[in-house]
């Protein structure tokens, strides 16, 4: 009994210091899980990005983009979540649209044995610059 309750806070301790067990950021903004083995987890985050304070008219509301990106065992990492390309993704379904503003985006991770995948979701409304 006593080896298999040492054996199982070695495997916490383990999860803890590899960082399988916690969400880790950029900046303030979540961030892939990276280092060490990524036994499972499934989390969902998000961030908002604030206004503009220049002059405008909106041209859309509601504009979305998606992207994924996938590492695998945080060896081969792959994808282009960045914000330029949601932005221009987000930009093609508003013709004449400058930029966006009211921007939230979700983050959907999932991590099975090594494999993690993360998909980026923006929504926005599109403006145009007076």
């Amino acid at each position: 009994m006593k080896k298999m309750i040492l054996g199982l806070g070695a495997v916490v301790a383990a999860a803890i210091v590899t960082s399988c067990a916690g969400v880790t950021t950029n900046n303030g903004m979540p961030a892939l899980i990276g280092m060490g083995p990524n036994f499972f987890s499934k989390i969902s985050l998000n961030s908002y990005i604030g206004d503009v304070t220049s002059s405008y008219t909106v041209v859309k509301h509601g504009v979305k983009a998606e992207a994924t990106v996938t590492s695998f065992f945080t060896c081969v990492n792959l994808g282009d979540a960045s914000f330029d390309k949601l932005k221009g993704e987000a930009l093609k379904d508003a013709a004449g649209a400058d930029d966006l503003i009211d921007i939230r985006v979700d983050y959907d991770q999932n991590c099975i044995c090594g494999i993690n995948t993360v998909t980026v979701k923006l929504t926005g409304t599109a403006i145009k610059y007076k």
